[in-house]
């Protein structure tokens, strides 16, 4: 099942971004629940109540919503909270999450190697039209580049936590391998935004465990990695590489797709709210030719990059008293011991989204769930029970998963 659900991971948007093989796994799951008890389907459909409610009050007073991809885009919203719950609600020990971030990792590297020696359409970007600063960018069966880049990145981070756990010298050998493979494919991917989170989290994540750890040994790491990191930044710099140019224009505010991610994006989200009177445009109406013809003029020219805005502007007000009621969720019930790694995954996920990514992305939710899962770290060394023999492998009886170490 660990491996499965690898699978889906690497593979999830092979397809394309749309046709998330995570929605299909979400409906199964649904399925499953509806033919138990419709515990969980129930709670999501609760989640989700306000959204419905408030995408029929638009209907009613924004006559060019579209209502076909109004009624999706809420779909996958539905599907998306179902994938949180039940990961919140599962039993998963961490072993299994060891095994699936290890899996995961062996795909990449699997799929990295054939990329070096073919250099396919399907494994790369060739000609790109969006990072002036590399034409070439490895993007292997994700939608973009940046996709690419954002999961290898968690995949780093949850093995660098592991690795601190660990005490098994050939695991921790294996994990520094796959760290290593997969921020070849970071590197590769050339996303900025998965690079950004990915150190944040990573120096988040060091510091808990100092504290948790303190040692001499542990603050000597910590200056021995600060004076690698400052001399690989300044062979970065000397080597003026593409890397440092595009760094370059960013902090000059001259780097085209952060100005747009940002200060158009913040400008269009704004116009939009003001015309809607904060209600919003509508729930998936923002991928349409006429409002990208409505806002062309103040900057428009897609759709809006930063996840957290994209939301906001399709929702109103309401998307924002649901996120902050959200994330307050999130937070306040992390105990002491779960800060490594929830609030590392909580920086990572949220300063990625801010900087791009998909708001409606499967993996998203599924990360949103890990951090409020209250038995990860608590039941990590406790016994599994086995799953009922009248669902499938991998399925609790209650609706939830529940995998063997």
């Amino acid at each position: 099942m660990a491996l499965i659900l690898s699978c889906f991971y690497v593979l999830h948007e092979m397809l394309s971004a749309n046709l998330d093989l995570l929605y299909f796994l979400s409906l199964v799951l649904i399925l499953v629940d509806i033919y138990k008890n419709k515990r969980l389907t129930v709670k999501s459909l609760g989640y989700i109540y306000l959204i419905v409610l408030y995408a029929l009050l638009q209907i009613v007073l924004n006559d060019q919503v579209e209502i076909p991809r109004l009624v999706i885009n809420v779909a996958k919203i539905f599907l998306n909270v179902f994938l949180f719950i039940q990961i919140k609600e599962s039993k998963i020990p961490l072993p299994v999450w060891r095994k699936m971030t290890v899996y995961s990792s062996l795909l990449h590297f699997i799929l990295l190697a054939v990329s070096l020696v073919f250099k396919t359409e399907w494994l790369w970007r060739l000609d790109e039209t969006v990072n002036i600063y590399q034409k070439t960018r490895l993007s292997l069966l994700y939608f973009e580049p940046s996709e690419a880049s954002f999961h290898a990145a968690l995949l780093v981070l949850l093995l660098v936590f592991f690795t601190l756990r660990e005490k098994s010298g050939s695991k921790n050998l294996l994990h520094l391998a796959l760290i290593g493979a997969n921020l070849v494919i970071v590197v590769l991917s050339a996303g900025m935004g998965g690079m950004f989170s990915l150190s944040l989290a990573c120096v988040v994540m060091y510091l808990f465990y100092l504290k948790e750890n303190f040692s001499v040994v542990r603050v000597l790491g910590l200056i021995a990695l600060t004076f690698m990191a400052v001399l690989g930044v300044l062979a970065v710099v000397y080597s003026n590489n593409s890397f440092y140019l595009r760094f370059n224009d960013i902090v000059n505010g001259n780097d085209g797709s952060v100005v747009y991610r940002f200060n158009v994006s913040f400008r269009v989200m704004k116009q939009m709210l003001m015309d809607t009177h904060y209600f919003g445009i509508g729930f998936g109406n923002l991928n349409t030719e006429t409002i990208r013809n409505m806002y062309a003029g103040v900057g428009l020219v897609d759709v809006i990059s930063n996840s957290f805005m994209y939301a906001l502007a399709e929702g109103g007000w309401l998307m924002l008293v649901l996120l902050v009621a959200f994330f307050l969720s999130l937070i306040l019930p992390v105990r002491p011991e779960e800060k490594i790694l929830k609030f590392a995954l909580l920086l990572f996920i949220v300063s990625y989204q801010i900087a791009g990514g998909y708001f409606t992305n499967p993996v998203n939710w599924i990360v949103y769930g890990i951090i409020a899962n209250p038995y990860l770290l608590r039941h990590s060394r406790s016994p599994n029970p086995a799953p009922s023999a009248s669902l499938p492998a991998g399925v609790h009886s209650t609706g939830t998963l529940e995998l063997k170490r």
